[in-house]
């Protein structure tokens, strides 16, 4: 049991959390955690105020469920065949680049005020996080070695997990500032459009892999 939260021991308290978490899901696709309130959650889920209070402690104890909400949210994605990243025969380290850079920024669009909140609080409340978040991370990192590993001739770093470490630090610190913060942050120096932001992505991550250590 996550920490604030009360138990479901009943099938009607658990409906009654799916509901809850439903609603949830829908107001942090609209607007910031902070600006949730208790009562805007019980009005969205169709059940009274107490009813929140009786499930979740309080406000804090909500903030495990935005990453269980992004988790879902993560694997609805990958399970869409729509979103699944191929790779032609053809197709070189550089071109897979771009499709990766592509594929997480159409993501970052889709969901940009989800994947705001759920990175933000895993840096205020790594305390209420919890496992889920290593789990991402690590998950992320493997498909960067696999990558890696498919097109290993054309990479120069010796190491190839300290490689993918860094490839997926890179490419997240630009397009995550990017696409969640734009010109609140570094990216107001930007003059590109999406299409040269993700080319120039790729370029930059193809360029550690292929360069040579020191």
């Amino acid at each position: 049991m996550r920490q604030g939260e009360i138990q479901a021991e009943q099938g009607r308290s658990r409906r009654t959390r799916e509901k809850l978490v439903m609603g949830f899901a829908e107001l942090l696709r609209e607007k910031p955690f902070d600006s949730i309130t208790i009562a805007e959650l019980a009005k969205r889920a169709g059940v009274g105020v107490g009813t929140v209070y009786g499930r979740f402690a309080n406000k804090d104890a909500l903030i495990p469920v935005i990453f269980e909400v992004y988790l879902k949210m993560l694997e609805h994605y990958a399970g869409d065949p729509a979103n699944a990243l191929t790779l032609d025969e053809t197709d070189t380290l550089r071109p897979a680049l771009e499709k990766i850079c592509a594929q997480a920024w159409r993501l970052l669009r889709a969901e940009p005020q989800l994947i705001r909140t759920a990175h933000l609080y895993a840096r205020l409340r790594p305390d209420l996080v919890g496992e889920d978040w290593d789990a991402i991370i690590e998950a992320a990192v493997g498909q960067f070695r696999q990558v890696i590993e498919h097109f290993s001739h054309e990479v120069r770093r010796p190491d190839r997990d300290a490689a993918a470490r860094m490839a997926f630090y890179l490419l997240n610190t630009v397009m995550v500032e990017q696409g969640l913060y734009g010109d609140a942050g570094p990216g107001a120096a930007l003059r590109v459009s999406d299409d040269a932001f993700i080319t120039d992505c790729a370029t930059t991550v193809y360029g550690f892999l292929t360069s040579v250590e020191k």
